[in-house]
Parts: C-alpha cells; structure tokens; sequence
C-alpha cells in the first residue's frame, strides 16, 4: 500500500491498540496534521460532548485537505470518515494487549497528564470501565467494524495486527 499519496488517513482499533502513537508518527513522517477523536469525543471528568458539538467540530476537521484521524468516536462520523479517507488503519490488536498497554498508559500518567484525551479526564480515574471498554470494543464493535471495513474498497484498508506488521516505511 503507498500511503505516500495518502492525504486523508483514519486510524481506527480498539482502546490500548497504539492508535494515537500511530497517527502521531504517520503525521511527522508524511507531514499531516493529526487529529484525535477522543479529544473532541469526551469533556472534562469523562462526560461525552454533545453530539452536535462534536459532529461540528468532526465536520470541520473532514473539509480539511488533509489529515490523520485516529479514534472511533459516534459510529455515524466515522463511517463518513473512513468513506471519505484515502487509507483506513485498522489496528486490529488482541484485547489482552491493549488492557496491558491501558494500564501502562495508567502508570504513566502519574508522571505526565495524557495529551491524546480532553483536558480533565483520567484514565486512572476510570480504569475498570477502560478495561470493560476493551472487551466491550474487542466482542462486539470490533466484528461490526470489520463488516464495514469489508465493504470498502480493500486497496483502501490496513490490517494490522502487531507492530511488527508496522514497516510502513516500507510499504511506502
């Protein structure tokens, strides 16, 4: 897959699959500005933004030329993301390994607040629902989003499922 051409990229996976880290090295390599769902998905103390208020702010982030969006978010916008995108990633990662990379993400936030979530919001704070999330995307989420993703054109889409799979220098 060339992702040299790529202009408009989604990123999406379960919680813990490397989503963020991800988006942010494709944006350094390819020079693309990187936008994160959970940023404009969740307010301070872990309350959802309102639905209009993150679809306005969604909406304006699609008409740009060019992006890296990485997240899930309302299902609706994201099926108009990935519609729209020039390459989807699916970081289809085993659920153990994300709650293992949730809870590292835990740790370190004792040490550094967490730049990839809305101002205020914890994960420490909310660490068991994190990890029901995980099950919660890796059973049920994660079999309708392949459904989807099979719908779309698969020179379009990216399953990976290890970093080990990740020399996208490589495929480039």
């Amino acid at each position: 897959m060339d992702l040299t051409r790529a202009k408009k990229i989604s990123v999406v996976g379960n919680s813990g699959s490397g989503k963020s880290t991800l988006s942010r090295r494709l944006g350094k390599v390819f020079a693309i500005e990187v936008f994160t769902v959970d940023k404009i998905y969740w307010q301070q103390g872990w309350n959802m933004k309102p639905h209009k208020e993150y679809k306005k702010i969604h909406d304006a982030w699609l008409n740009s030329d060019s992006w890296i969006i990485d997240g899930i978010g309302y299902w609706d916008e994201m099926q108009q993301r990935l519609f729209q995108s020039d390459v989807v990633i699916f970081l289809d990662v085993p659920a153990d390994t994300c709650s293992e990379r949730a809870d590292n993400r835990i740790k370190a936030e004792e040490y550094s607040p967490n730049q990839d979530i809305a101002e205020g919001c914890i994960y420490g704070n909310v660490r068991e629902r994190q990890m029901e999330v995980i099950k919660y995307f890796h059973e049920s989420l994660r079999p309708k989003l392949i459904d989807f993703l099979s719908k779309l054109d698969s020179e379009r889409v990216l399953t990976i499922g290890s970093y080990d799979d990740l020399k996208f220098e490589n495929k480039t």
